[in-house]
């Protein structure tokens, strides 16, 4: 992905994808044939309203996680983990239950996988994908070792694993220990989560991407998925957080389809 040089403001750098090149000759419009007359004016259009925002969590996570914010974001959740296996249809029945034709969908995570390979199959449902913290993929031996780890000692691997992904956000993390994370542990499906594992290690940047505006986000300190492991997207957008953990949906200066 060829990137122009990067404009940097306050604590977030945004990096715009290069489009077509441009001609240093300036093209002069054809002329038009004048008309007699009073020219009739435009009718004004009103502002389209935004699609609905659609929220997936990361491996391991329900879309509760989204009630950590101080200030909430108005977003839609699918309130059960996601499993690979299930996703699509589990989006799909949400579009359906809200008479809804297009969305917008935020990834995180795992979530930005799924959210990525559904924008591609359902291009004219989606208006436009934020990814968020999306690396560009995962290597063997670190799925391999996230599998023994998980299968060893889940229940304290997985309070490892939540630490490190709210790193950043004490706030965020004690309201997650105090009001989430023994349910939550509760709740997986030990299963699922293989299969989640499994669809991050075998998945791969596909040839054709989404129709819609990409908009990708990373976050300078983030342990689970580092900038420098960031998806890499021709055409995305791409923005880094300077003060960024793995959570950036916690991030007041994350804009959807921005």
């Amino acid at each position: 992905m060829s990137l122009r040089q990067p404009s940097t403001t306050g604590a977030v750098t945004v990096f715009e994808a290069d489009g077509p090149a441009k001609s240093s000759e300036a093209v002069q419009p054809p002329k038009l044939p004048q008309q007699s007359g009073t020219v009739p004016s435009l009718p004004e259009i009103a502002p389209q309203p935004a699609a609905p925002v659609l929220f997936l969590p990361g491996w391991g996570f329900s879309g509760q996680v989204l009630e950590l914010a101080e200030n909430p974001r108005p977003w839609a959740a699918l309130a059960a983990p996601l499993d690979p296996a299930t996703a699509r249809p589990e989006i799909l029945a949400f579009l359906a239950e809200h008479h809804l034709d297009t969305i917008q969908l935020i990834g995180w995570s795992m979530g930005a996988f799924l959210a990525f390979d559904f924008a591609c199959a359902f291009p004219e449902k989606i208006t436009s994908l934020t990814l968020l913290g999306m690396r560009a993929s995962w290597p063997p031996a670190k799925i391999a070792a996230l599998r023994l780890a998980l299968a060893t000692e889940p229940a304290a691997f997985l309070r490892d694993f939540y630490r490190k992904s709210l790193l950043g956000y004490k706030k965020e993390f004690r309201r997650f220990v105090s009001g989430q994370q023994e349910e939550l542990l509760k709740s997986l499906d030990r299963q699922a989560l293989d299969r989640g594992l499994d669809y991050l290690g075998y998945w791969r940047l596909p040839a054709q991407g989404p129709q819609c505006p990409v908009f990708c986000w990373h976050g300078r300190r983030d342990l689970i998925a580092p900038v420098a492991e960031r998806i890499m997207i021709p055409g995305a957008c791409a923005t880094i957080i300077e003060h960024g953990g793995h959570a950036l949906f916690l991030e007041q200066e994350l804009a959807p389809g921005a």
